[in-house]
């Protein structure tokens, strides 16, 4: 079954068409992480839960031009922003399980949105460490006042019967309308830097300019290293 992205923001993005995405558990190799991504020392986190849109998770979808089965847009799956994230997770605990879920359809049907039905299988592994890497796909007209009361819903979720576990929104690659709303409830982090140098774009990479438009292999390291400053300091 075939769905729409919408990833929309401040600036003019794009729309585009992918498959439906179910959880993809990630299962490579260890491999060494970049060194400014890294920190030796031991992590509490043992189970972590990345939740997001085509940047965080895109099956292959040819009419796009999009052959890829991890992050859009970069060149491989050991360079979208979960694998070097998880690498460096790695340094710290070797054995840390990763789970990546694809919940656009949160993004837009967020009012209706049935968690249990979604997520329920990804909450009752208990994780410690849930990132929401969520936002560019809300539509203009939405009603932000039940976006915020259905985000704070997400969050609860993973939390209810698991009260020990962290919870960290990242904004969107562009500064987009999720993003104040998520800043209210830290951990939290802001990926606004990212919009302003286009070479954290795959710009001229791909034939289809909505796949451009994704972040490509700079773009995505970059998304990795803001969100391991966090996520290193929540130990």
């Amino acid at each position: 079954m075939k769905w729409k992205y919408l990833l929309i923001a401040t600036l003019p993005f794009f729309i585009s068409s992918c498959k439906k995405q179910a959880q993809a558990p990630i299962k490579e190799p260890v491999i060494s992480a970049e060194a400014n991504l890294a920190t030796p020392a031991l992590s509490k986190f043992n189970n972590v839960v990345i939740l997001g849109n085509s940047i965080t998770y895109s099956g292959p979808y040819a009419p796009l031009g999009w052959y890829g089965d991890w992050g859009m847009a970069a060149s491989a799956q050991d360079s979208d922003y979960v694998h070097v994230l998880k690498r460096s997770l790695q340094l710290r605990n070797p054995d840390v399980q990763v789970q990546v879920k694809n919940i656009q359809e949160f993004e837009l049907g967020f009012a209706t949105y049935d968690f249990d039905a979604q997520l329920k299988s990804l909450k009752d592994t208990n994780p410690d460490l849930v990132i929401l890497r969520i936002g560019e796909n809300l539509q203009a007209g939405i009603d932000l006042n039940v976006f915020e009361q259905r985000y704070k819903d997400l969050i609860n979720y993973f939390k209810a019967g698991n009260p020990n576990v962290i919870v960290v929104g990242v904004s969107t690659v562009f500064v987009g309308m999720a993003d104040p709303i998520m800043a209210k409830y830290p951990p939290y982090v802001s990926l606004a830097a990212i919009h302003n140098d286009s070479r954290n774009f795959a710009l001229g990479l791909f034939e289809n300019y909505a796949v451009q438009t994704h972040p490509g292999n700079t773009g995505m390291k970059n998304i990795a290293s803001l969100i391991w400053l966090k996520v290193k300091t929540l130990n």
